[in-house]
């Protein structure tokens, strides 16, 4: 089987800008405001073989190019002694091209000014796959990237292939004088437009909502495109699709000509409901919608004894799996870009629900780019960081080591970017033009902030341990690693408030739960700090406490680290709960339960700016499966793994959780554990003893 091939990590790339374009509000697109890295134009593909027989094969690409064949043959009579003779012979790309039996070397020369250059070669013998190197003239040859959703010549690289479901609504109800279509949950879709009847509308005003307060405001709902319909046409516009459904862009774009019955459809947006607003004759429209998603395998399952946690799960569930498309996005609706803090929490949540290695793959190349580096990942600092301590932790859930040797180079540019950027104490700061983010909170950003400083030091780590498993040296990084955390300690814990603060160079001594959760998250605090920190902040009310599903992720995974699983529990029921209690089929980018209802879609100084799906939203999946069912690695991809439920917190429950290839299987009812796998390599912790999981062997544990 023959594969598309292009330069690794171009694919990405590409696509990668074509998503950081895709950002659209109330008539306009708004690309991401960071630099956009782009794949290479131009490239050359090489493959060497040695043929028993004449073959033959034939190259598609996407771009221009030609074909070079080269193989040795008998030198003539006037071409200098003892050196080899090749013949070469050029082909265009399209072309069935005879190869004789000989060791013969093909080079595939491809420019594509606009989109990716790539191949895909067919033949009996001779395939595109990824035996083949690549070289953009500037550096040496490399193993091309390569995936197997390409296998055909029909394909595009350059289109990402989405699944497909035509989705109606579940009700439409007239409303001040106009038709709101409900389709009953949360999709991304392109939406379809069918004029029924002889009799057409000047226009067709669609309204979009995540919410039904949203799609009935029609002057302040987010998305919102006017379709200006003119009459009749022998022909159809420049830019109009002439197939039965016709594209509309965003904005005042013409359908085209028209015929009754007939379906059009508008771009890929985020919506459960569309409004159709009075005096467009709104009766004459019928909506539907081209839900587009990437159908991931369902590789987890969990229900319990609590009704409330089980509807957790599901809409958390929901909520990735909209976010989670050929990258993991923010939100759905406002940004659909790829933000790399985001995208952390992705890999963890994924880890637990999809276990897709592609995606994080996907999502790492695209967010990187290309050396060298110019500037923070999304302009954020500490986003640049998530994205160093995520190669580890990819690899740690992978084992994929060549994916790893491969990117090495980019983790290690990145860091010493971020290290160009520290004080004589080794902490880093923000420059001009630089996001210190960390979280929507007061915190306190005068001079070096300290939670940044322990993400560095977690790069630092995270460089050593990559280093390590590529056989580098490491000490340079954990040298500064050690100095860094105690600088750290000695700038930043304040001992009289038993805590980290958030900078010491303001004077005021201000303490939030950030850089406390990262020191707990990272073991960077010893066991008294620790406690200390358990008590005067993560269990302190009068520390300000977080309002984003974001970092209410990485406090609940401290406060599981350390025991505390009835404050996990007593969370998620309330926060993630409270979004239930207010409606929410999708979790949300943030919450505040105190924020009156009529305020709760609002953000950034918009009425309708919060995203109603945000994949940060959906961490429940992550803190369920890793801290509540205890299954968690123990080595590198589950060659090892551990299993240590916590009983006390359910009666019941029946749950399934992936194991790298494999899958566990736990049932807890009537006072009886019953845990089974299909992967050797396990560890039971139940009831106060342990017990080895064997592949196919149920263990069974009386609890109480």
């Amino acid at each position: 089987m023959a594969n598309w091939i292009w330069y690794p990590g171009d694919f990405e790339i590409y696509h990668g800008m074509c998503q950081n374009f895709d950002r659209e509000e109330r008539g306009f697109f708004w690309p991401a405001y960071w630099h956009i890295a782009d794949c290479r134009h131009h490239v050359v593909f090489h493959a060497s073989c040695r043929l028993e027989k004449e073959t033959a094969f034939r190259v598609t690409a996407k771009g221009i190019g030609h074909v070079l064949v080269k193989w040795e043959e008998k030198a003539p009579s006037w071409f200098p002694e003892g050196q080899p003779f090749y013949q070469e012979k050029k082909y265009t790309i399209g072309e069935w091209i005879s190869c004789p039996a000989k060791e013969i070397g093909i080079d595939v020369v491809i420019g594509n000014r606009t989109g990716l250059p790539c191949i895909y070669v067919e033949g009996e013998v001779i395939r595109s796959g990824k035996n083949w190197t690549v070289t953009d003239f500037a550096a040496p040859e490399v193993p091309v990237g390569w995936n197997d959703m390409y296998v055909r010549a029909q394909q595009d690289p350059q289109i990402f292939e989405y699944t497909q479901e035509l989705c109606r609504p579940v009700s439409t109800e007239r409303v001040n004088g106009g038709v709101l279509y409900d389709f009953g949950r949360e999709l991304t879709a392109d939406t379809l437009i069918k004029i029924n009847g002889e009799e057409r509308p000047d226009r067709v005003t669609l309204c979009y909502g995540e919410s039904r307060t949203e799609a009935l405001d029609t002057q302040l709902c987010y998305l919102k495109q006017v379709l200006e319909i003119p009459g009749k046409k022998d022909s159809v516009p420049a830019g109009c699709a002439s197939g039965p459904e016709r594209e509309a862009d965003c904005g005042a774009s013409p359908f085209g000509r028209w015929e009754s019955g007939q379906r059009y459809h508008t771009k890929l947006r985020a919506f459960r409901y569309i409004f159709v607003p009075k005096g467009e004759n709104a009766s004459l429209v019928t909506v539907e919608a081209l839900y587009k998603y990437v159908d991931f395998p369902k590789r987890s399952s969990f229900s319990c004894s609590d009704g409330l946690i089980n509807r957790i799960w599901e809409v958390a569930d929901t909520t990735f799996r909209l976010a989670s498309g050929i990258f993991f996005l923010d939100g759905v609706k406002r940004d659909r870009w790829i933000w790399s803090g985001d995208a952390y929490q992705s890999y963890f949540i994924n880890q637990y629900l999809f276990f897709d290695k592609d995606i994080c793959k996907r999502t790492i190349l695209a967010l990187r780019g290309n050396d060298p580096v110019i500037e923070h990942i999304n302009t954020i600092v500490d986003y640049s960081m998530y994205w160093i301590i995520s190669l580890e932790n990819y690899y740690n859930m992978s084992g994929d080591l060549d994916f790893i040797r491969m990117v090495y180079p980019r983790m290690e540019s990145l860091l010493r970017y971020c290290m160009d950027q520290t004080d004589g104490q080794g902490f880093i700061y923000g420059r001009e033009g630089d996001w210190i983010y960390i979280d929507w909170a007061e915190l306190d950003k005068e001079g070096t902030l300290c939670a940044e400083q322990l993400l560095l030091a977690r790069s630092y780590e995270a460089v050593a341990s990559v280093r390590r498993l590529l056989g580098l040296d490491a000490e340079e990084f954990d040298v500064r690693k050690e100095a860094l955390l105690k600088n750290i300690r000695q700038f930043f814990w304040d001992e009289e408030k038993g805590a980290f603060i958030d900078s010491y160079q303001s004077g005021r001594r201000n303490v939030t739960r950030h850089a406390n959760i990262f020191a707990v998250l990272f073991g960077y605090a010893d066991e008294a700090e620790t406690e200390s920190i358990l008590h005067k902040v993560l269990l302190n009310e009068e520390v300000a406490a977080i309002t984003t599903p974001y970092f209410k992720f990485y406090e609940l995974e401290a406060l599981a680290k350390l025991g505390r699983f009835e404050v996990v529990m007593d969370t998620l029921k309330s926060y993630w709960g409270g979004m239930l209690e207010r409606g929410a089929d999708t979790f949300w980018e943030e919450y505040k339960p105190e924020q009156p209802e009529e305020e709760q879609y609002g953000m950034y100084g918009d009425k309708y700016g919060k995203s109603l799906c945000h994949a940060w939203g959906a961490s429940p999946i992550y803190l369920l499966g890793r801290y509540c069912m205890g299954v968690r690695p123990t080595g590198t991809a589950y060659e090892t793994f551990a299993v240590e439920p916590q009983l006390e917190l359910f009666d019941s429950f029946s749950c399934s959780f992936p194991v790298n290839e494999g899958t566990v299987w736990m049932d807890w009812r009537d006072g009886v554990l019953d845990v089974y796998t299909d992967k050797d390599g396990g560890v039971l912790k139940a009831a106060g003893k342990e017990y080895t999981l064997e592949r196919g062997k149920h263990i069974v544990v009386k609890g109480r």
